[in-house]
C-alpha cells in the first residue's frame, strides 16, 4: 500500500456546479473493501468535522485492474464498509441518501502505475444537500472509446499507457491494465477483429527502430505481434489479430521531437476496428 503524508486526501473540493456540495476521499488497497487503519483514522475525523445529520452520498470506485462486472461489485462493497462504519460512529442512516458503485468507470487520472491506482480505489463522500452534478471521466477509458458508436470498422484508437522497455519490444509491469481491458473487451465482444499498429519516435527519416533483444530493425513490428501474442496466449484467436509496424513513418510532431509529450505521442501503439 502506498503510504501518503496524510493517510487519504481529505479533498474538501466543490463539486461542478454544486457550490455547496462537498467531497472526501476515502482509499482502498488493491482487489480489497475492508477500512485500513488509515481510512478508519480520517473517516473518524470526518464523522468529528462534520455536524450530526448532514446529508451524505456515497460513491464506490476501483482502478482498471478486473473487468467491468467484478470491478462494480467491489465498487459497492467499498461503499457499504463506508457506510457500517459511519453508522456504527453515529451517522444516522438515514443521512446516507444514495449509494452507488461505478467501478473503473470514472477515473480521476490515467491508472499510470500503483500511485494512480491507489488513489481510483476509493470512496467518494459527497455531503450537502445539493444535488451531485454528473461529471463526465477525465480520460476515456479504452472500452469508453471502443464502445463508442463514432469508432467503427477503419478508426484507430491510441492504447493509452502502452509502453516498453527502452529499445526492446518487452511490456513494461504498468501497461497490464490496458492489456487486461483490451482483453477483457475482446472476449466479450467476440466480433470485434483488430490490427495492431506500432510507431516510433525519436529517429530521422522513415525506417523502423533497431530491437536490442533481437538485433533487427524491426521495433514497431515486434512491439505490435508482442500485444497480439499476448492476446492470443489468452484465449484470443490469432484470426481476429493482425499487426503491423510503420517505424517512423507517421509521426504525430516532426523530428526532431522536443518534448516527452511529443515523444510519446510519436512512440503509441494503436489499435484498428476492422470488424466490430
Amino acid at each position: 500500500m502506498i503510504k501518503f503524508l496524510l493517510p487519504v486526501f481529505l479533498c474538501m473540493t466543490v463539486m461542478s456546479k454544486a457550490q455547496t456540495n462537498s467531497s472526501f476521499d476515502v482509499h482502498f488497497d488493491t482487489d480489497k473493501f475492508t477500512l485500513t487503519m488509515d481510512a478508519t483514522t480520517s473517516l473518524d475525523s470526518f464523522v468529528k468535522a462534520n455536524p450530526k445529520g448532514i446529508k451524505m452520498k456515497l460513491y464506490g470506485h476501483c482502478d482498471v485492474m478486473a473487468g467491468y462486472e467484478y470491478n462494480d461489485v467491489l465498487s459497492l462493497k467499498r461503499t457499504h464498509a463506508v457506510k457500517n462504519y459511519l453508522v456504527k460512529k453515529g451517522v444516522s442512516p438515514e443521512a446516507i441518501t444514495e449509494e452507488k458503485g461505478f467501478g473503473k468507470r470514472r477515473p480521476l487520472n490515467r491508472n499510470r502505475g500503483e500511485n494512480e491506482m491507489y488513489l481510483n480505489r476509493r470512496v467518494e463522500i459527497v455531503t450537502g444537500d445539493d444535488e451531485l452534478m454528473e461529471k463526465e471521466p477525465l480520460v476515456k477509458t479504452l472500452t469508453q472509446e471502443l464502445d463508442d458508436t463514432k469508432n467503427t470498422v477503419g478508426k484507430n484508437i491510441v492504447l493509452k499507457n502502452m509502453n516498453f522497455y527502452g529499445g526492446t519490444h518487452v511490456i513494461v509491469p504498468q501497461s497490464l491494465p490496458v492489456l487486461l481491458e483490451l482483453l477483457d473487451y475482446m472476449k466479450k465482444n467476440p466480433a470485434l477483429e483488430i490490427a495492431v499498429e506500432g510507431h516510433i519516435c525519436c529517429q530521422e527519416g522513415e525506417g523502423d527502430g533497431l530491437d536490442i533483444g533481437t538485433h533487427t530493425r524491426d521495433l514497431s513490428v515486434n512491439r505490435a505481434r508482442e500485444i497480439c501474442t499476448y492476446l492470443n496466449q489468452n484465449g484470443i484467436a490469432s484470426s481476429r489479430l493482425r499487426f503491423k509496424g510503420f517505424g517512423h513513418q507517421q509521426p504525430l510532431t516532426p523530428y526532431p521531437e522536443k518534448t516527452e509529450e511529443e515523444r510519446t505521442g510519436n512512440r503509441r501503439v494503436e489499435i484498428k476496428i476492422l470488424r466490430k
